[in-house]
């Protein structure tokens, strides 16, 4: 199922997203919906960090996360 919305977007941006939308050859909307994605798993990742560390979750360093999934080099 599709839902549809107005956006109102500031003059500037409207414009940056149109440059972009011909730079990369795909429409503003998908553009949006991208942007849209990528903040919801931002913002999950986040929750999810945080609730981690409410139970004690330590972070792992990115070099320890590389070796362990053989990827150091």
């Amino acid at each position: 199922m599709r839902f549809t919305m107005d956006l109102k977007l500031p003059p500037e941006m409207d414009a940056a997203l149109a440059r972009e939308a011909r730079r990369t050859g795909r429409p503003k909307a998908t553009l949006l919906q991208r942007a849209v994605e990528a903040y919801l798993e931002e913002r999950a990742d986040t929750r999810a960090v945080r609730a981690a560390r409410r139970h004690g979750g330590k972070p792992i360093p990115w070099s320890a996360v590389k070796r362990r999934h053989g990827l150091a080099g």
